[in-house]
């Protein structure tokens, strides 16, 4: 009798948290096809992984690069992709030149925990010096008739300014795609530009894409704009600050305080100042992994790479020029 010998599609993780964190591998593992293996390197320096790469069909990653000399070094590889929605530690101007998609998570998808997130952070801000000791608590904030500022009105700015109505802030917002936005039984007040906005917010949410031209957006010339009882919100990306002039701000009493869920760098060295303020929250960049939206996300990924290996379209893209 002749032995059939099934093809398996080897899944490469260039991520090391799929290793540190299992939740990562077990949802790949739950709901990527037949014929199909999650497979990780012996190391994850760059050697290893443009050495395991060679036999892959597709790449993934959570917060890890994708580089250039990965997706050239697999002849067989269909797909690059992670379960999130940006993608700028992906190299997609590689990837579209090479004519492989880059799959990710739509935007819609995920932004309800993450905008979740940004109000739980703005609450813990708002209430956190009441936790402080004696001698050195402030009064704390009361989130009516304050003004949340927000910068972006994507998918996440949206539902954050939803949530923020249902807390009866008032809200603007700063985005490069004005007018677009039409709240339904609340007002946004879009602003001309980022600085017209610092100086009136009582919190400062950042929830917007990192692209080249925002990288380093909120400086020290930005804290000095923001009121000093102000706080910043982050839940974006980590480069979009000035980490050095975060630093200074919140030492020098400049600013109140931050949350943030996203820092640069990330993770966080163990003896960084940002950990020694009590009035700085950070969250370990897990606004958007709710279970339900976590399995969502990688099922949807895993439908992806079996497409794109199958000679199909992947139906959400970083790309989608590559199929013009």
């Amino acid at each position: 009798m002749e032995e059939i010998i099934k093809m398996t599609h080897r899944v490469l993780s260039v991520d090391e948290r799929t290793r540190t964190q299992p939740a990562r591998r077990i949802f790949m593992e739950e709901y990527l096809h037949e014929g199909y293996a999650f497979v990780e390197p012996e190391s994850f320096d760059d050697a290893s992984l443009i050495e395991a790469a060679a036999s892959a069909c597709a790449l993934t990653t959570g917060f890890a690069p994708i580089t250039r000399e990965m997706m050239e070094a697999g002849p067989e590889i269909k797909v690059v992709g992670k379960v999130g929605t940006g993608v700028d530690n992906i190299d997609v101007a590689a990837a579209t030149e090479l004519g492989i998609p880059v799959a990710n998570a739509p935007g819609w998808m995920r932004c309800i925990p993450v905008a979740e997130h940004a109000m739980a952070l703005t609450l813990i801000m708002a209430r956190r010096p009441w936790l402080w000791p004696i001698g050195e608590r402030r009064l704390h904030f009361q989130l009516q008739d304050a003004t949340l500022g927000i910068v972006g009105l994507g998918n996440i700015g949206q539902a954050l300014a939803k949530r923020a109505a249902a807390f009866e802030m008032n809200i603007c917002a700063y985005t490069r795609t004005r007018g677009k936005f039409k709240p339904q039984g609340f007002e946004v007040e879009e602003v001309e530009t980022l600085h017209d906005l610092l100086p009136r917010a009582d919190f400062v949410a950042l929830t917007l894409p990192l692209t080249p031209e925002n990288t380093g957006m909120i400086g020290a010339r930005e804290f000095e704009l923001m009121k000093e009882t102000a706080c910043l919100i982050n839940v974006s990306r980590g480069p979009h600050v000035d980490t050095d002039a975060l630093v200074d701000a919140v030492r020098e009493g400049k600013i109140a305080g931050a949350g943030l869920d996203v820092v640069e760098p990330d993770p966080l060295p163990e003896d960084h100042p940002l950990h020694g303020f009590p009035n700085v929250v950070h969250s370990p960049h897990n606004a958007a992994q709710t279970e339900s939206v976590q399995r969502e996300s990688y099922r949807l990924l895993c439908d992806n790479i079996k497409r794109a290996v199958e000679g199909e379209k992947v139906t959400s893209l970083a790309n989608p020029e590559i199929y013009e």
